[in-house]
């Protein structure tokens, strides 16, 4: 599948290039509302997460039409695992099949979903995905895992194209099998997810970076000088500080490794890192923001 996927008990939002996912909770309403004419809107009175999914899924379809061919409910409180607060997962499938979708029609499409959110506000927040439906075939052929288990624990709210409880049905007895192209397609995925987590590691080690150098920073200037570029904190912090018994060398040693480790890897020569180093560097950063947080307060008083 081409979208981003993960298990189901993790599922990421499904996205495809063409339609990129809608986080409603990032849309707010344009015209500020007093609290009395808030607490009025219908949409607030609507209670369980069954109902304000009917609710919204009816509106889209008021709105957008054919355009749409099912609406879905997917998530924690179908699976019996919700959790207070947590979102209401919907997932939107739009018939692109039948209308061609350019950049415009796109535009149309997320602005048009923004207003109705803004205009109907609910007591939970709503995570959108929107899926086009001939990917959802495509990939419901190769037995791609995610849409199997949109079939499995998904629920229909709006099936307008008549096929989700139909192949919902198929699926539970066994006629929609995992085919070999299924098994590779997700085996073709994991060096992708494998390079994410390289990179996500690498970024762990920029942040500690950065929290160490301007904690650095940060001491050098509460006695008066002006923080220096990253390569002549070590110097100064050994001249000022540990040479006069203020702070341990040890610091001093580990500002100068965590800027040659960052080094290393802006300059690729580093190009992965064990785990373990990068929870070690997390657990420096936090102990030396501590102890320089302790004297840059003893400094100033």
């Amino acid at each position: 599948m081409a979208e981003e996927t993960s298990n189901i008990n993790q599922m990421k939002p499904v996205k495809p290039a063409v339609l990129p996912d809608l986080d409603l909770k990032q849309i707010k309403p344009e015209l500020p509302m007093k609290p009395g004419v808030l607490k009025q809107l219908p949409t607030l009175k609507i209670k369980s997460e069954w109902d304000i999914a009917m609710d919204f899924s009816a509106k889209v379809f008021q709105k957008f039409d054919r355009l749409v061919k099912a609406t879905v409910l997917f998530g924690s409180a179908i699976r019996n695992n919700d959790i207070v607060g947590s979102d209401i997962d919907i997932i939107i499938i739009l018939d692109d099949a039948s209308v061609k979708f350019d950049e415009e029609l796109i535009a149309w499409y997320r602005e048009e979903l923004g207003k109705i959110i803004e205009e109907n506000p609910y007591k939970r927040d709503l995570h959108i995905n929107t899926l086009k439906l001939t990917t959802w075939w495509n990939d419901l052929l190769k037995g791609d895992p995610v849409i199997i288990n949109i079939l499995r624990y998904g629920e229909s709210l709006i099936d307008s194209g008549g096929f989700f409880n139909p192949l919902k049905i198929l699926l539970q007895e066994g006629k929609i099998n995992i085919t070999p192209e299924a098994i590779y397609t997700i085996l073709n995925r994991i060096p992708s997810h494998i390079i994410r987590s390289k990179i996500s590691e690498m970024n762990s080690i920029e942040g500690t970076y950065w929290a160490m150098v301007e904690s650095s920073q940060a001491l050098l200037m509460s006695i008066k000088i002006m923080p220096p570029s990253p390569e002549h904190v070590s110097i100064l912090l050994k001249e000022h500080f540990a040479d006069k018994g203020l702070l341990k060398m040890k610091y001093i040693t580990d500002v100068k490794a965590i800027y040659d480790l960052h080094r290393r890897i802006m300059h690729g020569e580093l190009r992965d890192i064990d785990g373990r180093v990068v929870d070690e560097w997390q657990d420096k950063a936090e102990e030396y923001f501590k102890v320089v947080l302790k004297l840059i307060d003893e400094i100033i008083e």
